[in-house]
C-alpha cells in the first residue's frame, strides 16, 4: 500500500489558508496525532481516526466512499456503512476547519484531504531519506547521516500505533519496512565514517526489534569487530542463528556464514570500508595491517579519519588491479517503480518467481546467473507480476535494485549502451569514468556487480540482443526480464509464460478495484464484464477503473456497452490506458516481409485471423485462409506465437484471444480490400465444407457425395489429417 502524500493529479490546487505557525501537522509514525499550530486537535472516536488515517495515507488523491467503507469495515460492512462514513467525514471537517479554509474537500463520489500546506511526518521522513541518498551520492556521508537521523527522529514508536482497522496491518508493515531500510542505510554511512563504537548500541537496539534481520546483524558484527570486540561479534551471529532455528527452523543465509568465518580467522578485509548498502566485506586498502583489531598498532585504521577517500572518487581506469569488492557503492540503488496496491491473482506464478529470486540471492557467487523471463501478450500483467515479486524479495538483495524500461514496443527501443551508462551512474561510477564503447561499459558493469547481490529488472524487452549486454556476471545477482516475445534465445533462463486469468482470479481483480459489495450486488452483470474482458488484466483494470469514477453507473450498464463488439475496444479506454493501444504496439513490432514469396507477411496473417470464423483454427484451415502451403503457414503462425499475438494450445492448433480477434478484424477492415477479405473467407469456408464432406465419406465409402469439394484438400493439408473421420473433423476446426 502506497503512503505517498505528495499532490497527485485529480485534486485541484486548493490550499488551506493560515501562516506557517498555524499550519496543520499530522503524525502517523506512531499513534495518530493532529495539531493546528501548537494546539492538539482531538480525534477520539476509533472510526474517525481510521477514516482520517486512510485519508492521510492517500492524501492529495481522491478517495471514494466505497474505498473508505472497505478500509474501515473490510469484507463485512454494516448496512449503514456509507452513512457512517459520511458522518465521520462531517465530524472531521468540523475539527479541521480553520479560518474559513477546509482541507477535507468533496470529490465526485468521495473526498480528498489536502496536505500541501501541512506538515506530515511521513513526508518529512521520506524527504530525509531522499536527501540522504543524494548527499551520499555527492560524497557527503556525514551530511547524509545527519539527514537520516533527522528523519528517523520523527518516529514515535510503531507506525499507526493503536489503530484497529482492516487496512492498518498492511500499511503499518509497509511503513516499518521503509524505516528499516533507512536504518540500514544509516548504519552503512556511519560505518563508512568510522563511527563503529558509537554505532554498536544503536544497532543492538534495532536488532532487538528485528531479531531475525540478518542485514542488521551483519552490520552490528562488523561494528563490533572494528571496535575490537571479536567475541561479542561472534555472539551476535550465534544468537541470530539460534533465533532463526527456534522460530522458523531455518539456517542463516550464506552471507552471514561467510562473515562468521571471516571473523574467526581475523580476515583483514573486515577492516576496510564497506560500500553503503552492501553486506559484502570490502577489500582493505593497500598496506593495511592484517589481523583482528585487538592485534593492530595504535593509529587510524583504513576507513577512519579524514584521509579516507570518498567512494565517489573511484576511477576504475586508474585502479585496474583492485578487487571488485573495493568498489564502494555510494548508496544502494532502489530503482523499482511502485507496484500496484490492488494486485490480485497469479498466486502460483508469484510464488514461483519469488522462490526463484530468493534462491538466486542465496546461491554461491560461482554459480550461474539466475535469469527469469516473464513473457506473454500485451496487457497480460507481466510488469505487475515482475514488480510485485521484485518488491517482495528486495530484502534478499541488500546491495540494491536496478530497473530499466527497455521500451521494446517503441519504434526506437532503449539502446543497451544508454541503459548501461545509467546503471553505472546509479552504482556510483562517476560520469567521467563511464567508457564510451558498449562492450567496455558492459565489462565495467559486470566488474562493479561482482561479489554483490543486486536485483536487475529489465522491463519490456524487444529481443535477446537488447538484453545480453545488461546481464551481470555474478551468480549472486538475479535478473527479471519481461517481454511480449518468447525470448527463446535467452539460454538458461527460467520461463514464466503468462496466460489469461481464470474466472476466480479475474473476479478477484475486478472486485478488488470496484469494491466487493458492488460486484456481488450484480453477479450476472459482473460475469458478463469478466467474459467481455476475457481474462486480460489490462482490460479488467480499465473496466473497473471506469466504474470506479462513475459511481452512478451500474455494472450492467458497463456490461451492455462491452457486449457490443463494435464498440468493445472503444469502451476499454481510460486516460492513457487503452487495450487497443497495447495491441497496436505488438502489431507494429511485426517484421515486414522482404518482398519475396518465401517470407509470408505476419501482419497480414494476423489480420486475416481476425475475420476467420471462430477463435480456434487448425494449421490446415489457416493454410486455406492465407492461401499458403502448410509449411509456410506454420512458419507465419509460429511467428505470431513468438510475438505474443497468438496462442498455440497444442501442436497444429492456434487460438486468438477474443479481444485480439476484435483488434485483428479492425485492422483487416482498415488494411485489406473487401475483395481480399471475401476471398479469404471463401477459401476457409470452402475448406471447412470440403473437409467435412471427405470426413463424412470415410465411415460410408459407398454413399455418393452430395456435392464435390469446392477446394481440393491436398492444396492445404497433409493426407494424414483426414486418415480417419475423427481426425478429419478435428482438422476442420
Amino acid at each position: 500500500m502506497s503512503t505517498t502524500v505528495t499532490r497527485r493529479a485529480g485534486c485541484p490546487d486548493e490550499r488551506p489558508g493560515g501562516d506557517a505557525a498555524e499550519k496543520w501537522r499530522y503524525g502517523i509514525l506512531g499513534a495518530l496525532e493532529v495539531h493546528h499550530g501548537s494546539r492538539p486537535a482531538a480525534v477520539e472516536r476509533p472510526r474517525h481516526r481510521a477514516v482520517l488515517t486512510w485519508l492521510l495515507l492517500h492524501a492529495d488523491r481522491p478517495v471514494t466512499t466505497e474505498q473508505l467503507v472497505d478500509a474501515v469495515w473490510g469484507e463485512n460492512p454494516v448496512a449503514t456503512a456509507r452513512g457512517r462514513v459520511h458522518a465521520a467525514v462531517s465530524e472531521l471537517r468540523k475539527t479541521l476547519r480553520t479560518g474559513g479554509s477546509q482541507p477535507l474537500v468533496s470529490r465526485t463520489g468521495g473526498y480528498c484531504l489536502l496536505t500541501r500546506e501541512a506538515d506530515v511526518d511521513v513526508v518529512r521522513f521520506r524527504q530525509g531519506l531522499d536527501a540522504a541518498r543524494r548527499l551520499s551520492c555527492g560524497g557527503d556521508p556525514a551530511g547524509a547521516a545527519s539527514a537520516l537521523r533527522e528523519g528517523l527522529g520523527l518516529w514515535r514508536g510503531t507506525a499507526l500505533a493503536g489503530l484497529e482497522a482492516p487496512f492498518a496491518e498492511a500499511a503499518r508493515a509497509h511503513l516499518e519496512e521503509e524505516r528499516f531500510a533507512a536504518q540500514e542505510l544509516l548504519a552503512d554511512l556511519e560505518l563508512s565514517l568510522g563511527r563503529h563504537q558509537e554505532l554498536v548500541p544503536e544497532l543492538g537496539a534495532v536488532l532487538d526489534r528485528y531479531p531475525t534481520r540478518e542485514g542488521i546483524a551483519e552490520r552490528l558484527v562488523l561494528a563490533l569487530y572494528r571496535s575490537g570486540r571479536q567475541t561479542d561479534a561472534l555472539a551476535v551471529i550465534r544468537r541470530v542463528r539460534l533465533r532463526l532455528g527456534e522460530e522458523y527452523g531455518l539456517d542463516p543465509g550464506r552471507s552471514i556464514g561467510d562473515l562468521e568465518s571471516a571473523v574467526l580467522r581475523g580476515d583483514p578485509a573486515l577492516l576496510g570500508v564497506p560500500g553503503a548498502g552492501t553486506r559484502e566485506t570490502a577489500a582493505v586498502a593497500p598496506g593495511a595491517p592484517a589481523g583482528p583489531p585487538e592485534q593492530q598498532p595504535a593509529g587510524p585504521l583504513p576507513g577512519e579519519g579524514p584521509a579516507q577517500a570518498p567512494a565517489r572518487d573511484f576511477d576504475p581506469s586508474l585502479a585496474p588491479d583492485m578487487s571488485p569488492c573495493s568498489v564502494a557503492l555510494p548508496f544502494r540503488p532502489a530503482q523499482l517503480p511502485p507496484t500496484v496496491a490492488d494486485f490480485a491473482g497469479r498466486c502460483a506464478e508469484l510464488r514461483e518467481l519469488q522462490g526463484l529470486l530468493r534462491h538466486a540471492a542465496g546461491q554461491p557467487g560461482e554459480c550461474g546467473l539466475r535469469v527469469c523471463a516473464v513473457t506473454g501478450p500485451g496487457g497480460i500483467g507481466k510488469t505487475a507480476l515482475a514488480l510485485h515479486a521484485a518488491h517482495r524479495t528486495a530484502a534478499h538483495f541488500p546491495d540494491g535494485q536496478l530497473h530499466a524500461d527497455l521500451r521494446g514496443g517503441d519504434r526506437a527501443p532503449a539502446a543497451p549502451t544508454e541503459v548501461l551508462a545509467a546503471f553505472l551512474r546509479a552504482l556510483g561510477v562517476p560520469a567521467g569514468a563511464v567508457p564510451a564503447e558498449e562492450e567496455a561499459r558492459a565489462a565495467l558493469y559486470r566488474s562493479v556487480l561482482a561479489h554483490r547481490r543486486v536485483l536487475v529488472v529489465l522491463d519490456d524487452a524487444r529481443d535477446v540482443t537488447q538484453i545480453r549486454p545488461l546481464l551481470p556476471g555474478s551468480g549472486r545477482c538475479a535478473v527479471v526480464v519481461t517481454g511480449r516475445g518468447k525470448l527463446a534465445g535467452l539460454l538458461g533462463a527460467h520461463r514464466l509464460d503468462l496466460e489469461r486469468l481464470d474466472d476466480t482470479e479475474a473476479h478477484a481483480l475486478f472486485a478488488g478495484i470496484v469494491g466487493r459489495r458492488r460486484a456481488a450486488a450484480e453477479p450476472e452483470a459482473t460475469a458478463e464484464v469478466l467474459t467481455a474482458c476475457a481474462g486480460l488484466p489490462l482490460a479488467l483494470r480499465i473496466a473497473a477503473a471506469r466504474l470506479t469514477v462513475r459511481r452512478h453507473w451500474t455494472v450492467a450498464a458497463l456490461a451492455a456497452r462491452l457486449g457490443d463488439h463494435v464498440r468493445t475496444l472503444d469502451e476499454l479506454h481510460v486516460d492513457d490506458l487503452a487495450v487497443r493501444t497495447c495491441f497496436a504496439t505488438s502489431y507494429r513490432r511485426l517484421p515486414a516481409p522482404d518482398g519475396s514469396e518465401r517470407t509470408p507477411d505476419p501482419a497480414r496473417a494476423f489480420r486475416l485471423l481476425g475475420i476467420a470464423p471462430g477463435s480456434m483454427i487448425s494449421l490446415a484451415a489457416a493454410a486455406a485462409l492465407f492461401d499458403l502451403s502448410p509449411a509456410r503457414t506454420e512458419a507465419v503462425l509460429e511467428q505470431l506465437v513468438d510475438a505474443g499475438l497468438l496462442e498455440s494450445p497444442a501442436p497444429g492448433r492456434y487460438r486468438l484471444h477474443e479481444l485480439l480477434r476484435l483488434f485483428a478484424a479492425e485492422r483487416a477492415a482498415a488494411e485489406e480490400s473487401q475483395a481480399a477479405r471475401r476471398a479469404a473467407i471463401g477459401r476457409v469456408t470452402d475448406w471447412y465444407l470440403s473437409s467435412r464432406v471427405e470426413a463424412d465419406a470415410l465411415p460410408f465409402p459407398g454413399r455418393p457425395r452430395t456435392a464435390p469439394p469446392a477446394v481440393p484438400l491436398t492444396s492445404y493439408r497433409e493426407d494424414r489429417l483426414v486418415a480417419d473421420g475423427g481426425a478429419g473433423l478435428r482438422a476442420a476446426g
